[in-house]
């Protein structure tokens, strides 16, 4: 095999790990004209949202003192409460916040000082809606059962002489999906003119995680956009008209979804709180304006889906909200891979097991082109000597060293790429894993043996003791299976032919401790399926080799 080849195939998967993992992890467009290359049909950017958007000064709500309406079924609960309709909390009943059993549902409303669905008029500065009392005939707990079907549950309140805002939640059993309308009347014998905005506020799920980031992303056909905190002040940061935008992480969403008809903008905006690494990003969904007529209503309509990133979910809430699930570039590899890691765990109750049998059948599938890389990688290394000959006896002449290495290569049947092409035609299937194991919420909170409690987390053997290293952070446990992914990965690079390259065969013996470096912080799924590949390349080295020493 050429070295500079195969240093360059080495080099470059290292890069990708080092980019994505530390600095890269999302795709974030940083201009609008970098959109509008993109995609040929890139909406206009709207008018500049009006300055009464700004975020309210809204004190904490002493949520113990409100009366509070409990909507939901046995995947959600939902609380709203009186003072605004807003929405006070949002648990998700089947997935815990830690790995914990006694750790408490995931909570998607995580800031309580501003409440998601707070309502503003943009002109009638003086009519605070979010202040108003609201009332409804729903009971205070609303259990949502199948053979009800859906479910309407209204919330009212008025400015005497004004308006009159009711909000109606249409609920159904066993989905996520929420449709929201929000109607406004005017009671007034006045033509009544404004803007209507709801305001959406979101924070991290999670801190601390590199390989799992909390963020604002925008989908227009199929083509998923992740929106920078440094892009909020520019209008149309969410270009209309959309699929959908959400707050995300690779496990979790809550997502917006306008009506596709446009006349709305969606404006994101950062409200800095006391702790920097808990920013507040607020959305609002800001109409175009309306005129009512005295004693005229309009109605405004969003769907709302707030849960996992779960494909039958997905699918089941519509609006290609299911292209959320977005494994970037090999998004064509990963997706049936995820298919068979599902089916392996149809019967093995595990998803290490499953990993592990993943890991053998992509193994079985390039047999024949590891075994023909490693041949032919132990036939460049015993043809070496005859090739360092002709190199120095042809160093002057470059037309005739090429027709001489061509030569010896067809008289020993060498292909000195036979190496390279099936390494690096393994690459993808690599990434596409990676991207795979890192972002399936069917692994989050799944254990496979021993202390490997979560695959979806990086490995730690809990051990008494917390290191904060550079570039690493906060080590709070021995990283076993990394180190012993590690040390197969050395006795694997001992084992392979390097073509007797001096510089090659140092590099690959750096190359073990700079893997273990890259992967202490990854998931220990991932960690896992290197681990046994290298076993299984060890295994397939040892039997190559034990054969042309025959």
């Amino acid at each position: 095999m050429d070295s500079k080849a195969f240093l360059a195939i080495v080099l470059s998967v290292l890069l990708f790990l080092a980019w994505q993992h530390y600095f890269a992890p999302h795709q974030i467009p940083t201009t609008r004209q970098e959109q509008l290359a993109t995609t040929s049909t890139a909406p206009r950017s709207p008018e500049a949202p009006p300055a009464a958007l700004a975020p309210p000064v809204a004190p904490e709500v002493n949520l113990a003192k409100q009366k509070t309406w409990s909507i939901g079924d046995k995947l959600y609960r939902l609380k709203i409460i009186a003072q605004g309709a807003r929405e006070s909390s949002f648990e998700l009943l089947k997935f815990r916040q830690k790995l914990s059993p006694n750790s408490p549902p995931i909570q998607l409303v995580r800031e309580k000082a501003y409440l998601p669905l707070d309502v503003q008029l943009v002109s009638h500065k003086t009519i605070d809606l979010s202040a108003l009392a609201f009332s409804s005939s729903a009971p205070s707990d609303e259990e949502v059962r199948k053979a009800q079907g859906s479910r309407n549950v209204s919330f009212h309140a008025e400015v005497p002489g004004q308006i009159r805002l009711t909000k109606i939640f249409t609920v159904n059993p066993d989905s996520y999906a929420i449709n929201m309308q929000v109607r406004i009347r005017n009671l007034s014998n006045k033509n009544f003119s404004d803007q209507l905005g709801i305001s959406f506020y979101f924070k991290p799920y999670t801190t601390g995680e590199k390989y799992n980031l909390s963020r604002l992303t925008y989908s227009l056909n199929g083509s998923n956009h992740d929106v920078a905190p440094k892009s909020f002040a520019n209008p149309g940061a969410i270009p209309v008209p959309i699929n959908w935008a959400a707050w995300q992480d690779n496990y979790f969403i809550q997502a917006i979804i306008p009506p596709a008809a446009g006349g709305f903008q969606l404006i994101p905006s950062e409200i800095n709180t006391a702790n920097p690494d808990e920013p507040i990003t607020r959305v609002v969904y800001l109409t175009n304006n309306f005129d009512l007529a005295p004693n005229a209503s309009k109605t405004f309509t969003l769907d709302l889906y707030n849960g996992p990133k779960e494909i039958p979910a997905l699918k089941l809430a519509g609006h290609n909200l299911v292209a959320s699930i977005d494994y970037g570039w090999f998004s064509i590899l990963a997706k049936p891979l995820l298919v068979v890691l599902k089916w392996f765990y149809s019967f093995t109750g595990n998803f290490g097991v499953a990993i592990i049998l993943l890991t053998v059948c992509i193994k079985i599938i390039f047999w024949p082109l590891t075994h023909k890389s490693y041949t032919s990688m132990q036939k460049m290394k015993k043809i070496q000597p005859k090739i360092q000959q002709i190199r120095e006896k042809y160093k002057d002449d470059r037309e005739k060293l090429n027709t001489e290495l061509m030569q010896i290569y067809k008289t020993y049947k060498v292909n000195p790429m036979g190496g390279c092409l099936p390494m690096a035609l393994q690459i993808p299937v690599f990434f596409a894993l990676y991207r795979m194991l890192e972002g399936t919420i069917e692994l989050r909170h799944k254990p496979f043996i021993l202390w490997i409690t979560d695959l979806t987390a990086p490995d730690r053997l809990h051990m008494g003791f917390s290191v904060n290293l550079p570039f690493i952070g906060n080590l709070n446990g021995l990283p076993v299976l990394t180190i012993l992914m590690g040390i197969t990965m050395f006795f694997q690079q001992k084992m392979t032919p390097t073509g007797g390259d001096p510089m090659q065969e140092k590099i690959m013996l750096i190359m073990p401790v700079m893997f273990t470096f890259f992967f202490i912080n990854f998931p220990a799924g991932l960690v896992l399926y290197w681990f046994v590949n290298n076993v299984l390349s060890i295994a397939q080295q040892y039997w190559i080799n034990r054969h042309a020493a025959a």
